[in-house]
């Protein structure tokens, strides 16, 4: 069984650790656990009491059709139903299939999977990721290993199919609540199989779609890559060290408490001195010879108070100083002379809680998004959850400002000389897409407030350039963009190359098998239909894959030039074939038309149709 306990020293003096075959150290995805956690633990679940059904899960490929799908008779989200379909998805893939995984939890999937050895037999061949719009609720450096973007042979997928999935079937939700099991299981499958059968068809305008994106893409990552001013060699080297640094376990614990109580030290300074505030402004209240005698005696209670309070902070204080050790000691004097490090120590805080503000009310949000409900009752209670978030919005902006304030702060500091060595001035937020939390946004890297910056700085070490250096930031985050570009435009063109050759082959079958002598009417029938719908997919695709290149020594489609004239003549819409008429439809005109106009010629060829069918019929 894969996993089990490396080292340790117990749970106070426990060190971080790589757990076996992770890339990600322990503490940051116990991090990643407890924030899908407790965002699981707020979200409104199916109740068992009521339902016997309480969701469904489902498997996609990365063209967004399902394949597998599986009940959940539980009021949670459990592990177990991921399992099982993809436990039946390898029975149907040969032993040499590459399979790549995205799931909201990925980190925590492949944790399982190798601490506790399921699909033990497929593991080698299985890659795990994050999706894109869930990669939020992941700490930092689990989204630099596991976000598709940052992980190679993911192209651009984005792991959103199941969003799309339920928003296509969510207008049966209302039905599904009420319908019996077999009803409800007839109707969701019968929907799934239109979906894929939408699918199919529309697949050579989702492979054009994708291709001319992946090029957009690719161009600007291209010309990103080369306004940064550095070799791609380097910017590989830059990013290497960048995974190796930010994704290095945690110090020891102890250590790490150090760091807690010099915090906690410095906290209960600030305490004292906002208490020795206060009993200095009660006191010269009571000398002001302005003050009325009433207000005196309520000042002497409230002075008498603050002084005991006082008492206590200085004996906190005292007691937290006495219990540092050396180390400690000197690390609390170095940042009470230093008001760059007392500065960088607050920023530090103040970001990581604008982080958590940012991380809870992105949960509270998509819960509101993947809400369906109809009740008056419970559709006010979204509405006023809207409504809370949004109101805590101005409460975050003001920390942002804040934080750009110390920034700016610091940055003159540095300016002036009076910074320690090296230093480097944290970036600012940008405030304009605060609240997107976007994988590429500088609010996840702590740049310029990281403890171990403060030794790299007097030791006299210059940063690495990923560190201090945006340019290469930014060649780093276009230089991955363009691998993915890359890797999707190759994907796509060996799609396209496989849309041929399956139809090729699915056409020599039928032909064989009409050949058939043997065969009964009504399943010649069948495959008479089945011929025609052919006919009708290759339509379709060939007017939208055009300017996707297939490469070369391509199988013929199979079909005969007669077969396809035929076939032109009619239109497809989804799995209903119409037969078509000579005018095409005119998309631009519709675009253009004035709405009154075409409403008028629309009721004028329904009055020209009906005077036809009534002479028709008098005659």
């Amino acid at each position: 069984m894969a996993g089990g306990q490396q080292n340790g020293e117990g749970e106070e003096g426990e060190e971080d650790y790589y757990e076996d075959g992770l890339q990600v150290p322990k503490s940051v995805l116990d991090g990643c656990l407890a924030s899908f956690t407790a965002a699981d633990e707020a979200r409104v679940k199916g109740s068992t009491r009521f339902f016997d059904v309480t969701a469904n899960m489902s498997l996609l490929c990365r063209h967004d059709r399902p394949l597998f799908t599986t009940n959940m008779t539980t009021a949670g989200e459990g592990q177990y139903y991921v399992l099982a379909l993809l436990a039946k998805l390898f029975e149907h893939l040969p032993p040499h299939t590459i399979v790549k995984v995205l799931y909201d939890i990925g980190c925590q999937l492949e944790r399982s999977c190798r601490r506790w050895g399921f699909i033990d037999t497929h593991l080698k061949r299985t890659t795990f990721a994050v999706s894109i719009f869930h990669a939020f609720g992941h700490q930092w450096p689990c989204q630099i290993v596991y976000h598709p973007r940052k992980c190679k042979g993911y192209g651009l997928c984005d792991g959103e199919g199941a969003e799309r999935l339920w928003h296509s079937l969510s207008r049966l939700i209302a039905y599904g609540r009420v319908a019996g099991y077999y009803a409800r299981m007839y109707h969701l499958d019968s929907q799934l199989n239109f979906a894929n059968e939408e699918g199919l068809h529309m697949l050579g305008a989702w492979l054009r779609r994708k291709l001319i994106a992946c090029e957009q893409k690719y161009k600007e990552a291209e010309h990103a890559l080369k306004a940064c001013g550095f070799s791609e060699d380097l910017l590989r080297q830059e990013w290497a060290a960048q995974i190796e640094a930010q994704t290095r376990p945690l110090p020891r614990q102890n250590r790490k408490q150090g760091k807690s109580a010099v915090e906690e030290a410095l906290r209960l300074r600030k305490s004292r001195d906002a208490l020795q505030d206060q009993v200095e402004r009660l006191q010269n209240k009571i000398i002001d010879t302005s003050t009325p005698g009433w207000e005196i005696a309520t000042v002497e209670l409230e002075l008498a108070s603050a002084k005991q309070s006082l008492r206590k902070a200085e004996g906190k204080v005292l007691k937290k100083e006495q219990a540092l050790g050396m180390k400690q000691h000197q690390e609390l004097r170095h940042l009470l002379n230093s008001p760059f490090l007392n500065k960088k120590m607050n920023a530090r805080a103040l970001k990581m809680r604008i982080r958590e503000r940012l991380r809870s009310r992105k949960f509270e949000l998509d819960r509101l998004e993947r809400s369906y409900q109809k009740q008056r009752s419970e559709q006010r209670i979204n509405d006023h959850t809207q409504d809370s978030v949004k109101r805590r919005d101005p409460g975050i902006a003001e920390l942002a400002r804040k934080y750009n304030r110390l920034c700016e702060e610091m940055a003159t500091i540095i300016q002036k000389r009076k910074a320690p060595r090296n230093a480097i001035a944290p970036p600012k937020i940008e405030m304009d897409g605060l609240f997107d939390l976007d994988v590429d946004d500088d609010i996840w890297l702590d740049i310029g407030l990281g403890y171990d910056e403060d030794k790299e700085g007097e030791g006299g070490n210059a940063p690495p350039l990923w560190l201090s250096n945006e340019n290469v930031r930014k060649g780093i985050r276009a230089l991955l963009e363009r691998d993915r570009c890359e890797e999707e435009r190759d994907r796509l063109l060996t799609e396209r190359r496989a849309m041929q050759e399956w139809f090729s082959e699915e056409w020599k079958v039928i032909l064989a098998a009409t050949e058939d002598k043997v065969l009964s009417s009504s399943v010649l029938y069948q495959l008479r239909e089945w011929q025609q719908r052919m006919c009708a997919l290759y339509v379709v695709w060939e007017r939208t894959i055009v300017g996707v290149p297939a490469g070369d020594e391509l199988p013929a489609w199979g079909l005969s030039e007669e077969e396809i004239v035929e076939a032109r003549g009619v239109r497809v819409h989804g799995n209903v074939v119409i037969a078509g008429e000579e005018d095409e439809y005119d998309v631009q005109f519709e675009e253009e038309a004035d709405e009154l106009l075409v409403e008028h010629l629309d009721n004028l060829q329904i009055t020209v149709n009906y005077r036809e069918f009534q002479s028709n019929v008098r005659e």
